[in-house]
């Protein structure tokens, strides 16, 4: 069976008003120190709210992570201001998100810079990544594997990704087993998608369908989508596992409610066939999105990408 493959993503200095107020402040020594204080740490209270990162182990975990594409254009007064005030490379590393979401590549590779001489590993990746889409393959790997060695989660999925593809280095997939199953021991749901994919098509170890169902299982479990549909692929023909149209049925429909043309393509065909209840004329069965499909739409599983 032909299965989704994935790959890694090769996804200063303007002073702000609010720096500016901090000159302008005509009170006395005390007070004005005072107000610089109280303004620092409400601005890199604001970078860490608006800028955390999910992939990053050492951001405040007082704030809710944020993913890259939802940053806001505020976040990178905020964090400019928290790294100007404080030097601290978690803020250059967030404003290096922020930077980069606002379509300021030049500046976000400048904080990034800034982070890493700074020895934040979260930054690492970034940069590396970043690195890589300028055709340094050798500086991607070589910062990924910075990154991974002091325990990063997206470091470890990056470095697998380039042992199993050679970026940067011969490939070798021993590492890029070892590499994927230590972030999907730290909860990384690809990796261990990546993993099932590596054992099902066969092509850089012998084939092993039950070795792949157990980690498409672990993946959709987390709900890894590409994973659903690839275990429900397995179900339908019996690959590695006796053969289940109900269970089959459930991935398709799982991967539908997240989305997926393809799963929902599936769970029709499953309806039209009797295998699962269809849906009356007034509403869909529950939870899985009325999806208007046109030619071109229905393929095989194709790539999982991953987000920065």
């Amino acid at each position: 069976m032909k299965s989704r493959a994935s790959k890694v993503n090769r996804g200063f200095a303007v002073l702000t008003g609010a720096t500016v107020a901090l000159c302008a402040l005509t009170v006395s020594p005390d007070a004005a120190e005072r107000g610089q204080l109280i303004l620092a740490s409400t601005m890199q209270n604001q970078c860490d709210q608006l800028a955390g990162s999910p992939y990053d182990d050492q951001r405040n975990g007082e704030f809710a992570p944020v993913d890259i594409a939802k940053i806001g254009t505020e976040a990178v007064d905020a964090c400019r201001v928290a790294f100007e005030t404080s030097g601290n490379p978690r803020y250059a590393y967030q404003l290096g998100r922020a930077l980069n979401n606002a379509n300021q590549p030049d500046q976000a590779m400048n904080a990034y810079d800034a982070a890493v001489k700074g020895g934040y590993a979260a930054a690492k990746v970034n940069f590396g990544m970043l690195m890589g889409r300028l055709g340094d393959d050798q500086a991607e790997f070589r910062l990924y594997n910075e990154a991974a060695s002091s325990g990063n989660r997206l470091a470890a999925y990056n470095l697998g990704v380039a042992y199993r593809d050679g970026l940067g280095t011969q490939p070798d997939v021993t590492k890029a087993l070892s590499w994927f199953e230590r972030a999907a021991a730290a909860g990384d749901d690809t990796a261990a998608f990546n993993i099932g994919a590596i054992y099902d098509e066969g092509h850089l170890v012998p084939q092993d369908d039950q070795t792949a169902v157990a980690w498409y299982d672990i993946a959709a479990q987390r709900g890894n989508t590409d994973a659903m549909i690839n275990l429900g692929l397995m179900y339908e023909s019996g690959e590695g596992i006796p053969a289940d149209a109900a269970k089959a049925a459930d991935m398709y429909r799982e991967a539908a409610q997240n989305g997926d043309v393809f799963g929902a393509y599936k769970y029709l065909q499953f309806q039209q066939a009797g295998i699962v209840p269809a849906p009356s004329q007034d509403a869909a069965i529950e939870g899985v999105k009325t999806l208007v499909l046109k030619q071109g739409d229905v393929e095989t599983p194709a790539t999982a990408a991953k987000e920065i």
